[in-house]
């Protein structure tokens, strides 16, 4: 089976002097927490420097808050849950069954396999049989024999095509299986949205299609206002709804052939191929000032959060532009919008 090019690998594109600096922070902080500094450990503590994946770094704040003891058996159950999706989990499960079904297979076919064998043999012996004896008897016994060997054979043929029928049923119910891992591999467990790897593939699918048919292709880099505000006043539960929300909000106002994303912590990303610029800037004031005129609320309390606005910035991509030239337009557009006071939609060609 081939899972054509989803990787559960995280991707990361700091630069030297930005390693450099996160290295100059992690090893100090697994020190300082007694915490041994082995790869699968330092992959974690990357993660929560960054500060990229907002779930591991509140479930990390609290168990260092506790003074939990790092077992290896945590370090795993943290990086299988934020870093490379539970869909490993699922993975794992389908491997194993996939290989208790190639191996009933396997010992059907031997068995049947090893039974005409001995059965053609057995032919080969009746045969001579006949051809050295001409009494009636004798050859009826003979054929008796063969008669016998031949239902024999049928019963085993049988048996294997019950087995190959079950494996068939198995084998539809595991590509299904596959199908929904891969699918949970692409997507961010609190929004819904591609994760980042997603919009990573997509992204550059995008382009190299883009360069084939040179279609209109746009970005929009998209920052919820005061978002750690939320979390402080609020509570990380508060503003893993907010997050929910603006990614439930930006689902309704796409169309289908776009691709929205968690492009990582309070930002998010829009894929619009085949979008003119105009359409494009159009669609993110609609997400804009959809989100900027509902004030949220707690929904157990029903306290008021608040007015929750957005900053996008919005690129179009241009002759020899590559993945990180058209994502840095649209950054440095979304920046310029919190810039001159946030709630706004920039265009690239402030720059």
């Amino acid at each position: 089976m081939i899972i054509d090019s989803i990787t559960f690998l995280p991707k990361y594109d700091a630069t030297l002097e930005q390693n450099a600096e996160y290295l100059r922070q992690i090893l100090p902080l697994m020190s300082k927490n007694k915490i041994a500094a082995d790869p699968l450990n330092f992959a974690i503590f990357y993660e929560y420097i960054i500060g990229r994946n907002i779930r591991l770094n509140n479930e990390l704040d609290e168990l260092l808050g506790k003074q939990t003891v790092f077992t290896s058996e945590l370090s795993i159950q943290l990086f299988k849950k934020h870093i490379c999706d539970t869909s490993i989990n699922s993975l794992d499960k389908i491997n194993h069954t996939l290989l208790q079904l190639i191996n009933k297979t396997s010992e059907a076919i031997d068995t049947t396999g090893e039974k005409a064998s001995a059965a053609t043999l057995h032919f080969q012996n009746q045969s001579k049989k006949l051809e050295n004896n001409q009494g009636l008897s004798e050859i009826k016994a003979v054929l008796a024999e063969i008669i016998a060997e031949t239902q024999d054979l049928a019963e085993t043929s049988k048996t294997l095509q019950v087995q190959l029928d079950e494996s068939k049923k198995e084998m539809q119910l595991l590509r299904q299986e596959l199908a929904q891992a891969r699918e949970t591999a692409k997507t961010d467990a609190l929004t819904g949205l591609f994760n980042r790897r997603a919009f990573d593939q997509k992204l550059n699918e995008c382009i190299g299609t883009h360069k084939q048919n040179n279609f209109e292709l746009c970005l929009l880099i998209l920052d919820i206002d005061h978002f750690k505000q939320v979390n402080d006043t609020f509570g990380h539960q508060a503003g893993d709804s907010v997050l929910r929300y603006a990614a439930n909000l930006i689902k309704q106002h796409i169309a289908k052939h776009h691709c929205a994303a968690r492009y990582g912590g309070e930002e998010m990303a829009i894929i619009m191929p085949n979008t003119p610029f105009n359409k494009a800037m159009e669609i993110a004031e609609k997400i804009r000032s959809s989100l900027a005129q509902h004030p949220l609320k707690r929904k157990n309390s029903k306290e008021s959060i608040g007015k929750v606005t957005l900053s996008i910035g919005v690129s179009s991509f241009k002759i020899n532009d590559s993945i990180e030239s058209l994502i840095e337009r649209a950054d440095k557009a979304m920046y310029q919008a919190k810039d001159n006071g946030r709630n706004q939609v920039m265009a690239e060609n402030f720059i």
